[in-house]
C-alpha cells in the first residue's frame, strides 16, 4: 500500500501539481507504463552545469539546467532529439561560444557522470561522450581537460542511505526539482522514477535555477505549518507495516480502526497542503517565464563579448584566412 502511494504521489508531481497525492491506489497499468521506459541520467558540468536524460538509442528526452549558467546555455540550444555524444559536443562549443572557457583551456574541465537505471556505470556511454568532447577540443585546439564527476560530497549521505554516491545525487536532483516532496518520500522510489520526475521536469513545469533557493525557502517554511502532515503520514505507515504481522481479527480491526482515524484527519491537512504547494510552483513558474528572458539576453551578451576577445583571422596570400594559432613561426637567420 505504501508503495502505491509513492506511485501516486510521482505521477501528480510529473503531470505538474507539485503537491502530495492521495492514499488511493494507482491503477497497475499505470505503474507499468511509468517503470516501463528505462533511461540514462548524465550530467555535464563545466562552470555551467546541466543534466540529460537519454532512452534506450541515448537519444536525449529531456534537458535541464541544474544552474544558472547552465540555463544561460540551455536558452540558445535544444539539446532533445540529439544522441548524448552530439549533445555533449553541442554543450561544450556553446560554453566555449559564451565565454566559459579560458582562453588555452588549461585550466578548464568537462566533468561527466552517467547513471543508469540498473546501477551499473554505462563505461561505453561515457567513452563515446569523452571522444566527442575531446574531438572538439582537439578541432579548436583547446587544451581542456575531460574527468568523471566527483562525488565525494555525496559520500556521507551514501552510507547513510545505503545507497551509491551517484544514486544520492540522482536523489538530490529529485529533491532540487521537487521541494514539495521528503527525501523519505523519494527513497521509497526506485532509480527510474527518480529519472521519470526529472524528465517530467519540462521547461512548463520547471522553476528557474536562479529562483529555487527562495522556492525551497517558501516550499520549506510550508512544510512547517503541515508538521501534523507529515507526523500522521509516518504514524499510519507504521501501522500498516503492523498489519503484515501475525495479528488475531481483533488485533487487525483495531488497527484498522486507528488507520482509518488517522487518514480522516490526514485528508483535510493533504488537501490543504496540496493547494498550497501548488500555488507556490504556479507563482515560481510564472515568474521563471521572465527569468528565461534574462538568460536568453545574458546568453547574447556574453557571446558578442566572447566574440570581440577572439583574435582576428590573418589573410593568406590566396585570399582565405588564416587564424593566428595556424600561422608558422619563420626562421630568423
Amino acid at each position: 500500500m505504501k508503495f502505491t502511494k509513492i506511485i501516486s504521489l510521482l505521477l501528480v508531481s510529473v503531470l505538474g501539481i507539485g503537491a502530495l497525492a492521495s492514499c488511493a491506489n494507482v491503477d497497475d497499468r499505470n505503474t507499468a507504463a511509468l517503470n516501463k521506459e528505462a533511461l540514462t541520467y548524465v550530467s555535464l558540468r563545466i562552470n555551467p552545469e546541466i543534466e540529460l536524460l537519454a532512452d534506450e538509442d541515448d537519444k536525449v528526452v529531456a534537458a535541464n539546467a541544474v544552474n544558472e549558467d547552465g540555463e544561460v546555455v540551455l536558452s540558445t540550444v535544444d539539446l532533445e532529439g540529439k544522441t548524448i555524444e552530439e549533445a555533449g559536443a553541442i554543450f561544450t562549443e556553446t560554453a566555449n561560444d559564451l565565454g566559459y572557457f579560458t582562453p588555452d583551456g588549461k585550466k578548464d574541465t568537462v566533468y561527466i557522470d552517467v547513471e543508469s537505471t540498473t546501477g551499473i556505470k554505462d563505461s561505453e556511454l561515457e567513452e563515446k561522450l569523452d571522444k566527442s568532447i575531446r574531438d572538439y577540443f582537439n578541432n579548436k585546439g583547446i587544451n581542456g581537460k575531460i574527468a568523471p564527476e566527483t562525488l565525494d560530497k555525496y559520500a556521507d549521505k551514501a552510507a547513510e542511505w545505503g545507497i551509491s554516491a551517484g544514486h544520492v545525487k540522482l536523489v538530490m536532483r529529485v529533491l532540487d526539482a521537487h521541494p514539495e516532496l521528503t527525501d523519505t518520500e523519494v527513497l521509497e522510489l526506485g532509480v527510474k522514477d527518480w529519472m521519470q520526475l526529472l524528465k517530467g521536469n519540462k521547461d512548463e513545469e520547471k522553476v528557474a535555477a536562479g529562483l529555487k533557493a527562495d522556492y525551497r525557502a517558501e516550499i520549506d517554511t510550508l512544510k512547517g505549518e503541515y508538521a501534523r502532515l507529515f507526523e500522521l503520514r509516518t504514524e499510519i505507515e507504521t501501522l500498516e507495516a503492523q498489519l503484515e504481522g501475525e495479528l488475531t481479527d481483533e488485533e487487525k480491526s483495531a488497527i484498522e480502526a486507528q488507520i482509518s482515524e488517522k487518514e480522516a484527519e490526514l485528508k483535510p491537512l493533504q488537501d490543504e497542503y496540496k493547494a498550497k504547494a501548488g500555488e507556490l510552483k504556479d507563482t515560481y513558474k510564472e515568474s521563471s517565464k521572465d527569468a528565461r528572458k534574462e538568460y536568453r539576453a545574458e546568453a547574447e551578451k556574453r557571446k558578442n563579448e566572447n566574440k570581440s576577445k577572439q583574435p582576428k583571422a590573418e589573410e593568406s596570400t590566396d585570399g582565405v584566412p588564416v587564424h593566428p594559432k595556424n600561422l608558422k613561426k619563420e626562421n630568423i637567420g
